[in-house]
C-alpha cells in the first residue's frame, strides 16, 4: 500500500513528488454560481429597480371635489377625468416644482388656475353634460402633450 501525501508547503511543485494544486478537479470548483445563473440574477434585480407607474383614478375625490395634479414631465396625474353636471369644484395641485396652469376648453365659462412651485390652487365652475378639455396654456406644454379630457355627466 502507498500512502500520498499532500501538503501545503509553498515549496512544494509537482517535480517534488507532489500532486499539482492546478490539476486537482477541485481546483475548478467555485461556491460562487455559474453559467445562466449569474445573468438572470442581475436581469432579476434590474427589472425590481424600474418599479411601475399608477394611474390615477377617474372619478372625482374628496367629496365632490375633482382633484387634478400637474406633474414636472408635462403631463397631468390622469388621462381623463369625470365630473357630475353643475358647479363643479377643481383642486389643482402641482406636484414638482414647475409652474402650470390649468384651463378648460370648450366651455363658455372661464376658469383659469395657476400653481408653482408645489403650491395648490382651487376654483369652481359651472358645466353642463359633455366632452371637455383640460389643458396647461404656459406656452410649450400643451404642445408638449399637457392635456386630458374631463367627462361631465
Amino acid at each position: 500500500m502507498k500512502l500520498l501525501m499532500v501538503t501545503s508547503s509553498p515549496t512544494a511543485t509537482p517535480d517534488e513528488g507532489f500532486p499539482s494544486v492546478a490539476s486537482s478537479p477541485m481546483a475548478r470548483t467555485s461556491c460562487f454560481p455559474r453559467g445562466p445563473v449569474v445573468p438572470v440574477l442581475l436581469l432579476a434585480v434590474a427589472l425590481a429597480a424600474c418599479g411601475t407607474s399608477s394611474i390615477a383614478p377617474l372619478l372625482p375625490t374628496d367629496e365632490g371635489v375633482l382633484r387634478v395634479v400637474a406633474l414636472d414631465s408635462l403631463d397631468f396625474d390622469a388621462d381623463q377625468y369625470e365630473a357630475e353636471v353643475g358647479d363643479i369644484e377643481i383642486r389643482y395641485v402641482l406636484d414638482g416644482m414647475q409652474g402650470h396652469s390649468l384651463v378648460i376648453e370648450g366651455s363658455e365659462n372661464q376658469l383659469r388656475l395657476e400653481v408653482s412651485g408645489g403650491s395648490t390652487d382651487s376654483g369652481a365652475i359651472a358645466l353642463e353634460a359633455g366632452r371637455y378639455i383640460l389643458y396647461c396654456d404656459i406656452p410649450g406644454h400643451r404642445e408638449g402633450g399637457m392635456e386630458a379630457r374631463l367627462l361631465v355627466r
